[in-house]
Order: C-alpha cells, then sequence, then structure tokens
C-alpha cells in the first residue's frame, strides 16, 4: 500500500492451502535438586517462619514430583532441610576465598554448609551445646528475617538479641545489622517513646536591644496557691501567681490572681499596667484565659484605658500548646519564686491580702539577684549587675546613708540619673549579652519533621500507653529554617462505641511533644 495508487493488483489469488492442526514442540530441562539454585524469590518474603515453610512444601513437592505435597503440613525434618536449603543459597553470596578471608575463625565446610569455630570446638560443646557455627554474610536476607524474628520475640536490645542469635549463626557485621533493624522496629518505637529534637532557635530580636523596663514583657501564670479566708479562718480556697518578666533586663513583678478566669487575671493585669504602663509586646502561653484576654483587649480596650495609658500591647502567644520550654523566660524565674516562697513561709496558709506582700517581696528579692557574669575578684569590673539597678538605680531596695541629693539643679539631676541608666546598658552589654550566646541545650541539627509522618502526640497528662497517634499535616518553619512547631490530626476514639466516622481533630503541636513512628520517607 505504499506503492502509488496506478500499481495496486486488481486481483489476488492465493493456492497455498491452510492446515487444519497446528503442532507446537515444547523442550523442559528439568533441574535436579542438588544444583541449590533459588527457586524462590526470598525478598518478597517478611516472616522468617514462614519462609522455611513455603520452601519446605516446595521442596515436598520436588520430592513426590505431585503438587498435592504442598497442601500437606511439613514435618520437622522437612523445615529443617528447608533451612539448610536456603542457608547454602545464601552462603553463595559469600567471597570465593572463603578459607582465606576468615580463616581467622577457622572455616570448614560439612554437607554444603560453611561452619567456623574449629579451632575452640571442644568448649564451644561443652560451654554452648554446640561444637561450631554456621558462617553468614550480614547482606542475607534470610539473617535479617531471623534477626526480625528473634527481635519481635521480646524487642529486647541489641546484646540479648545478639546472644540469641550467637547460638546458631556466626553473622559478620552482626551488631549493625541489629541496631539497624531495632531502630527500624515500630513497636520499639513506641514503647521506648523518643520524642522528636531540634536544635534551639534564635534569641528573639526584642531581647537584643535597650529598651525601657517592661517594654518586652512574658508572662505566665503558676499555682494553685492555697489561701485562708480573711473572715472564716478555717476555710480554705485557692489563688494564682503571676508574674510578669522583662525580656531585656529580667525584671519581675509577681501578683496574685483570684482565680484562674480572664476576669481573675484581667484584674492582676490592670494592677500591672497601673504601675508599669503598657508593655509594647507581650509574649506568653497558649492558654485559654491568655487567649480570652487578648480577645478582650482587641474588643474592649476601655476598660484598661483608665489604668494606665492607651492600648498599643501587641500580644504574641506561642505557637503550640502544651510547650511551656517556648516560654521559657518565664519558667526559670517561676522556679525561683515558688522556692523563695517555700523558704519564706514553708506550709503556712496566709490570707489573699498576707499572700500577695510575700509575693511582693519575693519580686524585689528577684530584682535585686545578679544577671550575667558574677565579677568574684575582678575590682575593675565594679559592682554585679541585678535588674533594681534601672528600676531603682541601686541594687537594693533600702536606700544607703551616703546617698543625699542636696543639689536643686535640675539639669544636674537629670545628668545624674542618665548616667545611672547608661551605667546599667554598659554592665548589661558587657555582662548579660555575651550569655545569650550559650545554647544550654539541643546544641544538633536533627531531621526537620515533614508533612506525611506518622507520630505519637505526648500528653504530660496522659500515661504513655494512651497517647494519640497521628500525621503531620503541615509544618512551620523558623527564621534558621528549622521546623518546631507542626500541625498533626487524629481520630477520636471513644471507647465502648463504635467508629462512626468522625472528623478528624487538628491541633498545634511543637516537635519535641512528638514521636516520629514512621518518617514519610519509609511510607513512600
Amino acid at each position: 500500500m505504499s506503492r502509488p495508487f496506478d500499481t495496486w493488483p486488481i486481483s489476488q489469488s492465493c493456492n497455498d492451502e491452510v492446515p487444519d492442526k497446528v503442532g507446537i514442540v515444547l523442550t523442559c530441562r528439568q533441574k535436579s535438586f542438588e544444583e541449590k539454585t533459588s527457586v524462590i524469590n526470598m525478598s518478597r518474603f517478611s516472616s522468617y517462619t514462614k519462609l522455611l515453610r513455603v520452601t519446605a512444601r516446595i521442596i515436598a513437592a520436588f520430592k513426590v514430583k505431585s503438587l498435592k505435597a504442598i497442601a500437606c503440613l511439613p514435618t520437622p525434618e522437612l523445615v529443617h532441610e528447608a533451612e539448610m536449603y536456603l542457608i547454602q543459597i545464601e552462603q553463595s553470596k559469600l567471597q570465593s576465598d572463603w578459607r582465606k578471608a576468615y580463616r581467622r575463625l577457622g572455616p570448614s565446610i560439612d554437607n554444603g554448609i560453611i561452619f567456623v569455630g574449629e579451632r575452640i570446638a571442644n568448649w564451644l560443646k561443652e560451654n554452648w551445646n554446640q561444637d561450631r557455627f554456621i558462617l553468614m554474610p550480614s547482606n542475607s536476607h534470610i539473617i535479617k528475617l531471623y534477626i526480625q524474628h528473634l527481635h519481635n520475640s521480646d524487642h529486647s536490645g541489641v546484646e540479648t538479641t545478639l546472644a540469641k542469635l550467637q547460638c546458631k549463626y556466626w553473622v559478620i557485621s552482626a551488631r549493625r545489622l541489629i541496631k539497624f533493624i531495632k531502630n527500624k522496629c515500630i513497636a520499639c518505637k513506641r514503647i521506648s517513646a523518643e520524642t522528636v529534637a531540634q536544635k534551639m532557635g534564635q534569641v528573639a530580636q526584642e531581647r537584643l536591644r535597650p529598651t525601657p523596663p517592661f517594654y518586652h514583657t512574658s508572662l505566665d501564670l503558676f499555682g494553685p496557691i492555697t489561701i485562708r479566708d480573711t473572715v472564716k479562718r478555717r476555710t480554705y480556697g485557692k489563688a494564682y501567681g503571676v508574674i510578669f518578666n522583662c525580656l531585656v533586663s529580667r525584671a519581675v513583678y509577681v501578683d496574685l490572681a483570684e482565680s484562674y478566669d480572664t476576669k481573675g487575671f484581667l484584674t492582676v493585669f490592670q494592677r500591672f499596667i497601673t504601675i508599669r504602663g503598657y508593655p509594647k509586646t507581650i509574649h506568653s502561653d497558649l492558654g485559654s484565659q491568655l487567649v480570652a484576654a487578648c480577645k478582650e483587649l482587641r474588643l474592649d480596650k476601655s476598660k484598661l484605658q483608665k489604668y494606665g495609658a492607651s492600648g498599643g500591647t501587641t500580644w504574641i502567644f506561642n505557637k503550640s500548646a502544651d510547650a511551656p520550654w517556648q516560654n521559657g523566660c518565664s519558667e526559670a524565674l517561676i522556679k525561683s519564686v515558688k522556692r523563695a516562697v517555700l523558704i519564706a513561709i514553708g506550709d503556712s496558709k496566709l490570707t489573699f491580702g498576707e499572700m500577695q506582700t510575700v509575693l511582693f517581696e519575693v519580686a524585689d528579692l528577684l530584682n535585686s539577684r545578679p544577671i550575667g557574669i558574677k565579677p568574684g575578684s575582678d575590682c575593675e569590673l565594679g559592682s554585679y549587675l541585678c535588674p533594681n539597678d534601672l528600676i531603682l538605680g541601686r541594687a537594693s531596695s533600702k536606700i544607703q546613708a551616703d546617698m543625699k541629693f542636696v543639689d536643686k539643679k535640675y539639669k544636674d539631676r537629670l545628668e545624674f540619673m542618665q548616667r545611672i541608666v547608661d551605667c546599667f546598658w554598659k554592665k548589661w552589654q558587657r555582662d548579660y549579652f555575651p550569655t545569650l550566646m550559650v545554647r544550654q541545650k539541643w546544641h544538633v541539627d536533627k531531621r526537620n519533621v515533614k508533612p506525611g509522618d506518622i507520630v505519637l502526640v505526648q500528653n504530660s497528662n496522659t500515661i504513655r500507653g494512651q497517647w494519640k497517634l497521628a500525621q503531620v499535616t503541615s509544618v512551620q518553619s523558623s527564621r534558621d529554617h528549622k521546623v518546631r512547631d507542626v500541625s498533626v490530626r487524629y481520630k477520636i476514639q471513644r471507647p465502648g462505641r463504635l467508629y462512626e466516622g468522625q472528623d478528624d481533630v487538628c491541633v498545634n503541636r511543637s516537635v519535641h511533644r512528638l514521636v516520629v513512628l514512621l518518617p514519610i520517607e519509609e511510607n513512600c
């Protein structure tokens, strides 16, 4: 048909006869079983016992020359024969000069199987109830399945699994192979529950620039604190401490809230802004009462304007809930406050006013604490640096005997106060600022959690066996491109009820609260 149309034939006849039958000749070469060639694909099996039983059924069918033998249950002798057959196949992966390569182990061959341990055969027979080991390469699939079989029996450690393995096999680089299998075990990850770690993030910009006291503030609540009723002395209640701390000068303000709700917190916050004024920014945990307070600040600022200057406060919450280390500036000072209160009152129960006075005294005590590098015995460094140097102009709240200001010139007085402030910031840059360079923990870069990872969500209020199994849906990168906060989704399964297709629950969590069970790279 590729020729021109004019050259096409008008008619065509075929005189060849088509036969009624077509004959096909097949040639089949039968292999003897003694050639020890692989008859199954071992890489398709993930169970050691299943691999042995399937191989045993194939051997049975080969011996009786009938596929009916596959349906019969393999005998222990047939399973042992299948194991020896697979061992011979895997030992073919060893070096051709195995006698020279493993001469230090005393290798020998018996019935096609390579053994080691000939030099100490008598000692092994008396102590290990055997006289030799089967030599196996580390890249053997049957050895990987056997180690997995031993590990799944009790999920024990590396040394225990190695001891069980050496009862039968001598595997090259066995300890490294066992560690690899243990690290990939999902059950071990759930039992050990090692949470994800990530290198500590960069210091916030608010902490690196000199500012007035409490211009950038961090706050947190702690408690409860048991208090005594003012009238009914035998009646007790609960109150909660609130700490405000300056991110730059590390000054603190501690007060007492009547209740753990929005109203109780706002009362304390109003007292704070009356004394210190509105902060530029406030950093806090993702607590329910603090979130509600932020909403009220945005919607109805008139309630707070009569207690201080007009608004302008920006409230910054942690990205993830249940992550107190993200507000570590407050958490570290809360520990000091609790210790000071315990030393001051012990187990005594005070009234609300008495407890509030104690907290004010504790705040003054913390404001006189040294921050940054201590001068020690170096006289050239002068006195130590403390937050009171900026707030009061002196380290202690008590007035010194030689501090008399008789000069009536306001200009000289203003210059004197400015010199005090300049002296504080000079010491701050010399003694405190260098301490921000040191990472106290989390020094090493770790793998970033990725969307699709299967994780366990750690909950401090739940026992380990009841942690939620979730999937990472999205990640939030920091300024240094490290993932420290993620969004996860999980299903709610109520005990005693059938699953009826409820919607996924999505929450934000820090990566330090997650246990990665199955990374997305292994799940693909």
